[in-house]
């Protein structure tokens, strides 16, 4: 799920800002190891977290009269950098990308069934949050992508959800035994 959430994003975002966008880990592209990329703009995902409040301790799933065993569903909340990566002598050029990247996302920064029809039934929504970074911050997530800044920004995808289902079955309850002892 997470490839194909990212995706969309992708393809949402190429559609409404009129830019080329490209999925790819930014660190290489920066120190030139990539063979090549695709895009003005590149979405790199640079950390993912689990959203335990979400969580559904239930560990079974009603089916055709039985049950089947399950883990809780995973929910994800993903941190993905949106860097134009045009060469220094277009730097006007990359701010304009980072404007029609947050423009793209103040008008819909919701994705469902009903604005995004090419969502995976697989994912119910998602949800991007701008993530406001201090200069500390910015400086210690390109210290760890190679040290060169772009110009980029941070937005927080919530709603990614990992569930799967085993072919374990389980034992419905039948019968409720109540035995009290009188004293």
């Amino acid at each position: 799920m997470i490839f194909e959430a990212i995706e969309i994003i992708r393809t949402e975002l190429a559609a409404k800002a009129g830019i080329t966008v490209g999925i790819g880990n930014i660190s290489e592209i920066i120190n030139d190891t990539a063979h090549h990329h695709a895009g003005d703009v590149v979405i790199s995902l640079i950390n993912i977290e689990e959203n335990r409040i979400s969580r559904d301790p239930s560990n079974y799933l009603k089916k055709d009269g039985g049950i089947l065993m399950k883990n809780p569903a995973v929910h994800l909340n993903l941190s993905l950098l949106f860097t134009s990566v045009r060469n220094n002598s277009a730097y006007g050029k990359s701010l304009k990308d980072l404007q029609e990247v947050i423009g793209a996302f103040q008008a819909k920064n919701v994705f469902d069934h009903s604005n995004t029809p090419t969502l995976s039934p697989k994912i119910e929504k998602l949800i991007l949050d701008m993530v406001s970074l201090n200069l500390q911050q910015l400086h210690e997530i390109w210290s760890v992508l190679g040290g060169r800044y772009y110009p980029s920004v941070v937005y927080r995808m919530r709603m990614v959800t990992i569930d799967s289902v085993t072919t374990l079955h389980g034992d419905l309850v039948k019968e409720i035994d109540l035995n009290f002892i009188n004293q």
